[in-house]
């Protein structure tokens, strides 16, 4: 194939903001999310395989009575958020600009331990409190979403 000799319109699309078709399933506000091996949006948990993460669900879609794909969900690629520690984690000044693991949809570790899939999320840039009055860590999602 020859290279261009016109302008060629590529239809740029900004990164920070990308819808993707959900599972049947429901997935909150906040949560982490990523794609599963059919290639469609589901909440992330250690338990479950082959998933790659892709970023924050930007808002709450509940597709769990329909097929998958009937619905989609726009999701946050590029930001920080505040997240809960997962059980045994207790975060530390020491612990800002190590990487963190999703444990669940909403909780986060740095250790790899207990989790039965290692999917890396984020890195701590800070500590904070969690919207829902629990000690938190504020990670940073960019170069971790796929």
């Amino acid at each position: 194939m020859a290279a261009l000799d016109k302008t060629y319109e590529a239809f740029e699309k900004p990164g920070l903001l990308q819808n993707y078709k959900v599972s049947n399933v429901k997935i909150f506000k906040g949560s982490l999310v990523g794609v599963n091996a059919s290639g469609f949006l589901v909440s992330m948990a250690h338990g479950t395989a082959n998933l790659k993460f892709v970023g924050v669900a930007g808002e709450t879609v509940d597709n769990s009575a329909g097929s998958a794909g009937d619905k989609s969900l726009n999701v946050i690629r590029s930001a920080s958020f505040v997240y809960k520690p997962a059980s045994g984690f207790v975060p530390a000044q020491a612990d800002i600009g190590k990487e963190v693991y999703a444990n669940t949809d909403w909780e986060v570790q740095i250790s790899t331990s207990g989790l039965t899939t290692q999917y890396k999320v984020g890195r701590i840039c800070a500590l904070e409190t969690t919207s829902t009055g629990a000690s938190g860590v504020r990670i940073r999602i960019d170069d971790y979403a796929q």
